[in-house]
C-alpha cells in the first residue's frame, strides 16, 4: 500500500495541503498573537496613563514639575515603562528615560496629535530618543474645558518580538499534529460551524436595514442558537423603540402645533428645519416651500439674525421684540435658545414668539386711562377753585352772581361725583369675582324701572320710547348690573337723538340666548370711531359729551358688565342714522333656585 501511487498522489496532494495550511494557519496564528500581545500591552500602558491623569493634572496646575519627574520615576520603575509627560504645544515637561531639556520637541508625535484630538491615542513606531522600536500610548489632559497636555506610556517592542518567536517556534512543533487531525474534521466541523453563522449575519443584516418584524431561525441549542435568540430580542427592542419614538414624535408635533406661540427651529447652519402653524401665520410662512431656506432669506428682520447668533455663541437664552408692519401692525416678543450640542459651533437654535400686540394695547389703555382720569379729575376741581376763590375775593356779597357761582360748583361737584361714582363701578366689575353671588334676574322687571326713570326726560324732548318684551326674561346676573347697563344705553339715547326722535328697547329670546337691542334714531357714529367707543374715556364729541354730562366710562361699564354676565355686545351704526347697541346673555331658568352660581 505504501508502494501504491493510489496511496502516494492523494497522500503527497494533502501533504503539500496541508503545508500550505500550516504554514498560513501558523503566520496568521502568529500574527494574531502579536496582535493580541500588542492589544494586552496598550491596556497596561493605557492603564497607567489613566491613573496617572489626575496627578499630572494637579502637578501641570501647580507647575511642581520637580514633584512631576518624581511620581512618574517610582511608577516606571514598578512597571518598566517609559513615562513623558508633554505640553499642548509639544514641550516636554518631564520623561522617565531621557532629560527633557535636551529633548526634541514632541507636537508631531502621532499618538499625541490624536489624542489631543480624541482623548486618546496611540502608535508603534521607531524611537527617535532611544533609537529602538516603542509601542506607545497617550491619554489627554484636561482641565474644565482646557486642554493641559498628554501623558504617554511606552514599551519597548522587544518584549514582543521575544515572545511572538517563541509562540512561532512552538507553532511550528504543534503544526503538523494539528493540521493532519484538523484536515479529516474541517469539512465537516466548518460546514456545520459556518451554516448558522452565515444565516445569523444575513439576518442581523436585515436587522441594520429595520426590517425589524423578521425572526432569526435557529435549530441547535447552543451558542449560535443563543445569539439568534438575542438577536430576536434585539430586534423587538428595536421595534419598540422606533414605535415609542415615533409616537413621541407625534406628541411634539401635536403640541407644537396646539401652542399659540410660534415656534420655529434652524440647524447650524440657519435653515428652517421646523416652523409651527403659529410662526407661519405670523411671518407668513409656508413650511413646505421654506424647510431648508435660510431664515434670514424667509424672514427679513436683523433682530431675527442677531439674537440666533447670540444664542449660538454663549448658548444662553436671548430675548427680543420687534414691530411686524402690518395692516394690522403687530408686536412680537421673540426667545432664542441654543440647542444643546458639545461643539458650539455646530448647534442649531429654537425660536419661541410671543405675540405681544394685546398687551402692548392693554399697556397703552393703561397710560391713557391714568392719564384721563388725572384730566377729568382736574377738570371739574380746577372748576370749583376758581368760582370758590371768586367768591371769596368779594363776589359773595354781589347778589347777581354769587348764587350762579355756587350753582357752578354744586354742578361741577355733582360731575366730580358721577365720575367716582363711575370709575368706582368699573373698577368693582373688574376687579370682581363674585360669581357665586349672581341671582336669577327678570330683566323685564329691570328694564320697566328703567323706562319709568327715563321717561320724563324723553317726554321732555318730544322723543318716543317703544318698549317690547315678554313678561318674564331671565339671566344669571346681579340686578344692580342689569340695571348699570340698561341705564346707561337708555340714557345715551336719549342724550344724543335730536327732539322728536324715537327709541326702540326690545328684549326677545332666542336660542336660550337673552337679546337686549336698545337702538335710537340719533346722530350715529362714524366707522372710525366704532372700534374705540368702548375704551374709557372715549368721547366722539368730547365737548357734546361735556355739555351733556357724560363721563366716557359708561359704554366701558356697560361692556364689562356684559362680559362679567357671560354675555356679548356689539354695536352698528351709521352717522345721522341712528345706533343700534345688541347684547346677548345666557338665558337662566326660572325653575331653578334663586341664588345660582353663574356659568
Amino acid at each position: 500500500m505504501f508502494t501504491s501511487r493510489l496511496f502516494w498522489k492523494p497522500f503527497v496532494y494533502f501533504s503539500v495541503l496541508i503545508a500550505i495550511v500550516g504554514l498560513i494557519g501558523g503566520l496568521t496564528t502568529s500574527q494574531w498573537q502579536k496582535e493580541q500581545l500588542t492589544d494586552q500591552l496598550q491596556q497596561r500602558l493605557r492603564n497607567t496613563a489613566i491613573s496617572l491623569e489626575e496627578t499630572v493634572r494637579k502637578t501641570i496646575l501647580s507647575d511642581d514639575f520637580q514633584r512631576l519627574h518624581g511620581v512618574i520615576k517610582d511608577i516606571s520603575t514598578k512597571t518598566t515603562t517609559r513615562i513623558t509627560v508633554v505640553a499642548l504645544d509639544g514641550t516636554v515637561y518631564a520623561d522617565t528615560h531621557e532629560d527633557p531639556q535636551v529633548m526634541e520637541n514632541h507636537a508631531n508625535r502621532e499618538e499625541l496629535l490624536t489624542a489631543i484630538s480624541n482623548g486618546e491615542g496611540h502608535s508603534l513606531r521607531h524611537s527617535n530618543t532611544l533609537n529602538i522600536g516603542m509601542l506607545y500610548y497617550a491619554v489627554r489632559i484636561k482641565h474644565q474645558e482646557q486642554v493641559l497636555g498628554c501623558v504617554r506610556c511606552a514599551l519597548s517592542t522587544i518584549e514582543i518580538n521575544n515572545k511572538v518567536a517563541d509562540i512561532q517556534s512552538r507553532i511550528a512543533k504543534l503544526v503538523i499534529v494539528v493540521v493532519v487531525i484538523g484536515l479529516l474534521l474541517t469539512g465537516l466541523v466548518v460546514y456545520r460551524m459556518t451554516r448558522p453563522v452565515v444565516r445569523l449575519i444575513e439576518e442581523a443584516r436585515e436587522l441594520t436595514m429595520l426590517q425589524l418584524g423578521k425572526t432569526i431561525k435557529h435549530g441547535f441549542e447552543d451558542e449560535i442558537s443563543e445569539l439568534g435568540r438575542l438577536l430576536n430580542e434585539l430586534g423587538s427592542a428595536l421595534a419598540d423603540r422606533m414605535a415609542q419614538l415615533e409616537q413621541n414624535h407625534h406628541e411634539l408635533l401635536t403640541v407644537l402645533e396646539g401652542m399659540d406661540e410660534g415656534v420655529i427651529a434652524v440647524d447650524e447652519q440657519e435653515r428652517i428645519r421646523f416652523a409651527n402653524e403659529a410662526v407661519c401665520e405670523m411671518f407668513d410662512l409656508d413650511l413646505e416651500r421654506d424647510q431648508g431656506r435660510p431664515i434670514w432669506e424667509v424672514i427679513r428682520n436683523q433682530l431675527v439674525e442677531t439674537i440666533i447668533n447670540q444664542a449660538k455663541k454663549t448658548s444662553e437664552h436671548f430675548r427680543g421684540e420687534m414691530e411686524l408692519l402690518g395692516p394690522p401692525t403687530r408686536y412680537l416678543a421673540l426667545n432664542a435658545s441654543a440647542i444643546p450640542t458639545e461643539d458650539k459651533d455646530e448647534s442649531g437654535v429654537i425660536i419661541v414668539v410671543h405675540d405681544i400686540t394685546e398687551i402692548r394695547r392693554l399697556e397703552n389703555m393703561r397710560r391713557d386711562f391714568v392719564a384721563n382720569v388725572s384730566h377729568e379729575l382736574k377738570t371739574p376741581l380746577a372748576s370749583i377753585q376758581a368760582y370758590a376763590e371768586t367768591l371769596l375775593d368779594g363776589a359773595l356779597e354781589d347778589q347777581d352772581n354769587n348764587l350762579t357761582f355756587v350753582g357752578r360748583i354744586v354742578e361741577q361737584s355733582e360731575r366730580l361725583n358721577l365720575l367716582i361714582q363711575d370709575l368706582l363701578s368699573i373698577a368693582r366689575v373688574e376687579s370682581s369675582t363674585q360669581a357665586n353671588e349672581y341671582t336669577i334676574v327678570n330683566v323685564a322687571e329691570v328694564l320697566e324701572k328703567c323706562i319709568k326713570y327715563h321717561q320724563p326726560r324723553a317726554e321732555k324732548k318730544s322723543t318716543v320710547l317703544i318698549v317690547d318684551h315678554p313678561s318674564e326674561v331671565m339671566v344669571y346676573a346681579e340686578t344692580e348690573g342689569i340695571r348699570q347697563i340698561l341705564d346707561n344705553l337708555v340714557d345715551n339715547a336719549i342724550k344724543y337723538t335730536p327732539e322728536g326722535g324715537e327709541i326702540s328697547v326690545k328684549i326677545a329670546i332666542e336660542s336660550k340666548q337673552v337679546l337686549i337691542r336698545v337702538q335710537d334714531s340719533g346722530i350715529g357714529i362714524s366707522e372710525n370711531h366704532l372700534q374705540r367707543i368702548f375704551e374709557r374715556f372715549y368721547r366722539v364729541d368730547k365737548a357734546r359729551s361735556r355739555e351733556l354730562g357724560g363721563t366716557g366710562l359708561g359704554l366701558s361699564i356697560v361692556k364689562h358688565l356684559v362680559n362679567a354676565f357671560g354675555g356679548t355686545i356689539d354695536v352698528t351704526s351709521h352717522p345721522e342714522s341712528g345706533t343700534a347697541f345688541i347684547i346677548l346673555l345666557p338665558q337662566a331658568d326660572p325653575m331653578q333656585s334663586a341664588s345660582v352660581v353663574s356659568p
